[in-house]
């Protein structure tokens, strides 16, 4: 299986991140309803499913890394 990020969608189509960092399109039909920039998605057999646990788990991450960051910025100015 593949696992990829929705990195932007554009009208009707998704452009995606591979974990490798390349960068593919799909047409928004070949996704599930509803899936949203930031989402994570799971490819078996040609079948995209989004990957809700996964999705929640890395917004987190980047959460806490913003949060980090911006407590530093004072040190910077």
């Amino acid at each position: 299986f593949m696992i990829c990020i929705v990195y932007r969608i554009e009208e009707t189509t998704a452009v995606c991140q591979r974990e490798d960092r390349s960068v593919f399109t799909l047409p928004l039909s070949c996704l599930p309803q509803g899936v949203k920039e930031g989402d994570v998605l799971r490819e078996e057999n040609g079948v995209f499913k989004t990957d809700p646990d996964e999705t929640s788990e890395r917004r987190k991450r980047i959460r806490q890394k913003m949060k980090n960051l911006f407590s530093l910025a004072p040190f910077f100015l």
